[in-house]
């Protein structure tokens, strides 16, 4: 072929492909409609306004797009400084909706604002109506770093974490980490073959256990249940890592389960109830002084108090107003004092009462303590106060905590005040 003809044949291919990517550029919108448009898609299914500040796209070596700047329009939004995913060409070609990575960089997440979302069902025929159909395996791997999460009182505590999944969204192998944490903080799960169990490792208060996690549907619901024994666990580092002042040092021992009840994951989650049997060994009061607190009939605030044993049971629950912490069957004994009772902790206010046994079993002081953690507070009833000063009159020093239980005890007989929050509070005292 003479080389002229070659030179208009290549002319001509090259004004056509000039074209096509005009006529492509004007079809195609832009990347600031494109983030419009996410924007709008997010704000439809979440039942929240979503702004998306930036959108980028690629589609060498691979299809990849990536949302910059993202938010919701709420008093305290949620925002991602990045969000980035990645799809093969075969998925893409075949119309097949399947990320092979999804990752997530510098986000904050306002506990009170999640529950202003209205998720938008899947089972509308909306989904009919896009131009992809959902792969078995939706997302292939998760990753997440400096995310933020905003509990109801404000505090804030930084994650990092990574998830590969199976079908029907079931995590084949997982990690979360409390990044920041003065003692590593860390789980890791790995399932077991094709079943719905979990080995779970968990790293907290220098130690390392192994416990399982199980996820069962029955009746269109989820439950997930779980178990963990521990040993020597240090009390203060746990709490250290969650930015919560410890009201017990030492090293603790016992076991917990867990079980959390939805119609979906996160339903289930946000319904989270766990309880733990625990003992500890030279435990140490951090917040008051319990042998002071007795020979002064409860005026004494503040100290500490070292004590031989401890042991009982804490239950946890989620809830709106923040998680709600319950002791129970709490004993301590330190010298010649044994003390029973028990406690409720939520949004760090704490109420609860004390008998403290001088002689164990014998002769006792009932104490109702309450306040914050930063400042409790341990009190005798006005009954029990009444009786305290009587058998100071009869007999000094066991005389006083003799009467103080008489009086405890006679007004529990003939009063009829209701509890004011079922259990553990007393009844509020007759005035």
């Amino acid at each position: 072929m003479p080389r002229h003809r070659l030179r208009w044949i290549a002319l001509g291919a090259t004004a056509v492909a000039l074209a096509c990517a005009a006529a492509l550029a004007i079809w195609w919108p832009s990347e600031a409609e494109l983030a419009r448009r996410a924007g709008d898609a997010a704000t439809e299914r979440l039942g929240v306004p979503v702004k998306v500040g930036q959108l980028h796209w690629s589609l060498f070596p691979s299809p990849r797009v990536e949302l910059r700047d993202v938010r919701t329009e709420q008093e305290a939004p949620l925002s991602a400084e990045r969000l980035s995913a990645g799809v093969r060409w075969g998925d893409l070609l075949h119309r097949r909706l399947a990320l092979t990575d999804l990752q997530l960089e510098n986000a904050t997440i306002p506990q009170a604002s999640l529950s202003e979302f209205q998720v938008r069902p899947t089972d509308d025929g909306a989904e009919s109506s896009l131009p992809f159909t959902l792969a078995p395996i939706p997302v292939e791997r998760a990753d997440w770093q400096g995310v933020r999460w905003i509990g109801r009182n404000g505090r804030t505590l930084v994650y990092a974490g990574s998830a590969e999944f199976d079908t029907a969204w079931r995590p084949r192998q997982a990690w979360l980490e409390r990044t920041g944490a003065p003692v590593p903080t860390r789980m890791a799960i790995t399932r077991e073959g094709a079943e719905d169990r979990w080995r779970a490792d968990v790293s907290a208060g220098g130690r390392t256990e192994q416990g399982t996690l199980r996820l069962q549907e029955i009746n269109g619901r989820y439950r997930v249940t779980g178990a963990i024994d521990f040993t020597g666990v240090d009390v203060e580092g746990v709490m250290a890592a969650f930015e919560r002042r410890a009201v017990v040092a030492g090293k603790a021992s016992g076991h917990t389960d867990l079980i959390a009840e939805g119609a979906d994951p996160a339903e289930a989650v946000q319904a989270l109830h766990t309880r733990t049997r625990f003992t500890v060994a030279r435990a140490r009061l951090l917040t008051f002084d319990l042998e002071r607190a007795v020979k002064t009939v409860g005026t004494q605030r503040g100290g500490t108090t070292q004590l031989d044993s401890l042991e009982g049971v804490v239950r946890t629950e989620a809830d709106r107003g923040g998680t709600i912490v319950r002791y129970s069957d709490l004993k301590a004994t330190s010298g010649v004092l044994t003390a029973t009772g028990d406690a409720v902790l939520q949004n760090r206010r704490v109420s609860g009462h004390v008998a403290v046994d001088l002689v164990d079993g014998v002769v006792g002081i009932p104490l109702e303590f309450g306040g914050t953690m930063d400042d409790t507070t341990l009190t005798l009833p006005p009954a029990a106060l009444a009786g305290a000063a009587v058998g100071t009159a009869v007999a000094p020093g066991v005389g006083t905590a003799i009467g103080a239980r008489i009086g405890e005890t006679l007004r529990r007989i003939f009063g009829d005040d209701e509890p004011e929050v079922p259990p553990p509070k007393r009844p509020a005292p007759r005035r």
